[in-house]
């Protein structure tokens, strides 16, 4: 009867809801937008996560600029993550390709790319080259599934992703929980 009492009490808690873990949360304050508040999904993809976090704590993303924002023809993505947005002039040839040296291996999911979920970016040829750079979608992007690694979504701010403008900066990322 011990047992079928545990498996009871076990089935009760998960039906409730306490089964899911806390998931680690990220605020991100973008200089003149404003600030994002990102939930990250580690059970989608725990090394992806893992390294994103590590790069928030050790301030990485502090005075990182966005590179990259395409809103027109229709809204898509912002990209940011490249440290050489630091100091290079955003026309460089450079910028969009440097990182933090390490390199996290394709961790593909069911994570839907609707508005505001995090996506690792990538070199096309290479689906294990993702580090540092990562984008925010901006509207539903679904044919993204499948190709980019999901792992985290805007839950409070959303409305500051349409404002972003290319050159914007990140003044910090702290995690919040």
């Amino acid at each position: 009867m011990g047992g079928n009492m545990t498996l009871l009490i076990a089935a009760t808690i998960i039906t409730m809801g306490g089964g899911q873990p806390d998931h680690p949360t990220v605020d991100m304050n973008i200089v003149g937008r404003g600030q994002l508040t990102i939930e990250l999904y580690p059970e989608k993809a725990p090394k992806t996560v893992a390294h994103f976090r590590k790069l928030v704590r050790d301030g990485f993303y502090e005075g990182v600029r966005f590179h990259r924002v395409q809103n027109k023809p229709r809204p898509f993505i912002v990209m940011t993550g490249d440290p050489f947005s630091k100091t290079l002039p955003l026309g460089d040839p450079k910028i969009g390709t440097g990182g933090s040296g390490t390199t996290v291996p394709f961790e593909k999911n069911d994570l839907q790319f609707v508005n505001g979920t995090l996506g690792l970016s990538r070199d096309k040829e290479d689906q294990n080259s993702g580090d540092s750079q990562f984008f925010i979608t901006n509207g539903p992007q679904r044919f993204l599934e499948g190709t980019y690694v999901g792992f985290g979504r805007v839950i409070k701010g959303l409305d500051v992703i349409p404002k972003i403008e290319l050159g914007d900066k990140i003044f910090s990322m702290r995690e919040t929980r």
